[in-house]
C-alpha cells in the first residue's frame, strides 16, 4: 500500500517542491550570467563585500537547499536588478502613453510588490529552516515513545536505522538519513555520523538529543534511562503549553461571542427598530434608504461568513504543531 501522509506532511513537500524550483532557477541563473560575473574582479570584490552573505552558508544547509551561497546571492541580485529595471521601463512607458497620473500608481503598486518579492527571495532559506525546525520539533513527542521503547533491546545504530526506515515525518527523517548516509555511505562511524549530521540539523532539540545519546553510548550510560527521563520532561512542557492553549481558546471564545453573536443580533435588532421608527415619524411618501440596505446586506452576506471562516481558522492554527499532526501508525508503512 502507497504511504499515507497527514495534511501537514502535504504541506511540506509543497514547500520542498518551491525549495526544488527556486534551487533549479538560481543555478540556471548562475550558470547562465553570474559565472561570468563573478571572473570580473570589480564585480567579485563588490559582491563579496555587499551582497553576500556568510551566515547564509549555514542556514542554507539547514533549510536542506542544494545550492551554493554564491549560486543564491547571485541569483537574488540577478533577479532583483531585473525586476528593477522592468518596473523602471514600464513605469516610463506608462508615463508617456497615459500621463503621470497613472504612472506613479502603477509605480507605487509594482514597487510594493517588488519589495515583497525580494523580501521573500531573500529570506527564503530562512523561512525554511525554521519551518522545517518547527516540524522536527512537533515530531518528537511521538518519536521520543519508539526511540525509548527500541532503546531497551538496541544499539545507537540500529535505532537510527529503524526510525529512518519507519518514520513517517518528512523533515525527521531527512536528518536521520544524513546520519545514514555518513555512516554508511562514507564511512564514518556512528558517533562522527551524528555529531556531522547534527552540525546541520534546524532543530536544536532534535540535535541536544542526538549529541546526548551518542555521549551516553560512549561512556556506557543508561539509554533507556535518559529517553525515559527526557519524555517525562517534554511531557510536562506539553502539558503546560496545553494550559496555556486552553487559556487562549477562553479568550478567543469570548470575543467569538461578543463580536460575533451579540453585535450582528445588536445591529439587526437596532436596524430594525430604527427603520420602524423612520416609517412611523416620516411621511407615506417618504422611501427607506437603499445605502443602509446594500450595507446591511454586505455585512449578513459577506462580512459574516469571512468572519466565522476566519475564527475557525484562527481557531485550528494557534493549536501547538504537534497537536495538527498525526501519530505514527504501522498500518501507513506497509
Amino acid at each position: 500500500m502507497a504511504e499515507k501522509k497527514s495534511p501537514h506532511e502535504e504541506k511540506s513537500l509543497l514547500d520542498a517542491s518551491t525549495a526544488e524550483l527556486i534551487t533549479m532557477y538560481f543555478h540556471f541563473i548562475y550558470r547562465s550570467m553570474g559565472r561570468n560575473l563573478l571572473l570580473r574582479e570589480k564585480f567579485r570584490n563588490f559582491f563579496f563585500k555587499n551582497i553576500y552573505n556568510k551566515r547564509f552558508e549555514k542556514i542554507l544547509i539547514k533549510a536542506n537547499m542544494k545550492t551554493l551561497p554564491e549560486e543564491y546571492f547571485i541569483g537574488v541580485y540577478i533577479t532583483m536588478t531585473g525586476a528593477i529595471a522592468l518596473l523602471a521601463i514600464l513605469t516610463i512607458t506608462l508615463l508617456l502613453a497615459f500621463g503621470s497620473e497613472t504612472a506613479v500608481y502603477f509605480f507605487y503598486g509594482a514597487f510594493f510588490l517588488t519589495c515583497l518579492l525580494g523580501f521573500f527571495i531573500y529570506n527564503f532559506p530562512v523561512i525554511l529552516a525554521n519551518q522545517r525546525r518547527q516540524e522536527i520539533d512537533a515530531a518528537m513527542p511521538y518519536i521520543l515513545p519508539y526511540m525509548k521503547i527500541l532503546a531497551k533491546e538496541l544499539p545507537l545504530s540500529k535505532i537510527i536505522t529503524i526510525l529512518d526506515e519507519f518514520l513517517i515525518y518528512k523533515a525527521i527523517k531527512e536528518e536521520f538519513q544524513k546520519i545514514r548516509y555518513y555512516s554508511e555511505f562514507l564511512g564514518y562511524d556512528i558517533q562522527t555520523s551524528v555529531r556531522e549530521a547534527m552540525f546541520s540539523c534546524p532543530s536544536k532539540l532534535l540535535s541536544d538529543l542526538m549529541n546526548d545519546l551518542v555521549t551516553i553510548s560512549n561512556s556506557g550510560g543508561d539509554v533507556y534511562g535518559y529517553l525515559e527521563r527526557k519524555l517525562n520532561n517534554l511531557e510536562q512542557e506539553i502539558e503546560s503549553l496545553e494550559k496555556k492553549n486552553i487559556e487562549t481558546l477562553l479568550i478567543y471564545s469570548q470575543v467569538y461571542v461578543v463580536v460575533l453573536l451579540i453585535a450582528p443580533l445588536f445591529f439587526a435588532i437596532m436596524s430594525s427598530i430604527l427603520n420602524l421608527i423612520d416609517i412611523n415619524v416620516g411621511s407615506s411618501s417618504q422611501t427607506s434608504d437603499p445605502t443602509s440596505t446594500i450595507t446591511t446586506l454586505v455585512i449578513l452576506l459577506l462580512a459574516l461568513p469571512f468572519a466565522y471562516v476566519g475564527f475557525m481558522m484562527l481557531v485550528y492554527y494557534s493549536k501547538p504543531l504537534y497537536a495538527r499532526l498525526k501519530p505514527m501508525k504501522n498500518e501507513s508503512k506497509i
